[in-house]
């Protein structure tokens, strides 16, 4: 059974910047990769539970200017969303920005908990993070989701297992089942780190997928997605199939 990580090296791993690689596959696989992972790698604890919950609140012009640069696979891009952690009973206001070199950063200021509304002291947080419209901005897709987070013991490495996945906008819902996204951090990309070995070996598929972008293609049917398309055809594959 994998251990739990000592704070102190959880405040090693936070990876703000970094490069990240996805992967889908089976969620009856994840006993034999968390296995496969065991000394490796530590466990974050959420109130002395290895998953925590989570709720994400995606914000966005009327016209999604975000989602369409997003779509576009624009650098620079920005998404804008509030993270409630549920377990934790604590919420941030995060900035997430892709630029060319394919890296990922991301900026976030605490809240009060199960805040939503976008005051001017967020609204100044998110105009010196992102070249975006900030007041403009309106809540758009929100995804629930159970996640637990694993850090690297020797490599510097953040992993996220995402499981449960529900989306909702508007009076839509939609849920993707029996399926488990992936997400590898890496301040440089190592396809032969030990979390890497351990997807190959259970047969991970690995795929550029947005949590974001699928729930925009379940939940606005008349959007121009059809990039996006073909990867939630192999999501409903690998998940439901």
């Amino acid at each position: 059974m994998i251990a739990a990580a000592s704070s102190e090296l959880i405040a090693q791993r936070v990876l703000q910047q970094r490069v990240d690689t996805k992967f889908v596959f089976r969620e009856r696989a994840l006993d034999v990769l968390l296995d496969a992972l065991d000394g490796d790698y530590a466990v974050v604890l959420a109130s002395d539970q290895q998953q925590a919950r989570y709720e994400n609140v995606y914000f966005d012009t009327d016209d999604y200017l975000c989602l369409r640069e997003h779509h576009r696979g624009r650098r620079t891009r920005y998404k804008v969303r509030i993270r409630h952690h549920v377990d934790r009973e604590q919420s941030f206001l995060e900035v997430k920005e892709k630029r060319n070199t394919d890296a990922t950063f991301k900026h976030r200021m605490p809240i009060p908990f199960r805040t939503e509304r976008l005051d001017d002291e967020a609204l100044r947080f998110i105009e010196m993070h992102a070249s975006v419209p900030a007041e403009q901005l309106r809540a758009s897709l929100r995804i629930h989701f159970r996640r637990m987070t694993l850090v690297g013991i020797e490599t510097h490495e953040r992993i996220t297992l995402d499981t449960g996945l529900w989306f909702s906008g508007g009076e839509t819902e939609s849920t993707l089942s029996d399926g488990v996204i992936a997400e590898v951090k890496q301040v440089r990309f190592k396809a032969r780190s030990p979390i890497m070995r351990a997807l190959r070996g259970i047969g991970a598929l690995q795929l550029s997928v947005s949590k974001y972008c699928t729930a925009a293609q379940l939940l606005l049917p008349s959007f121009p997605l059809k990039r996006y398309r073909p990867r939630l055809r192999l999501l409903r594959t690998q998940f439901n199939g």
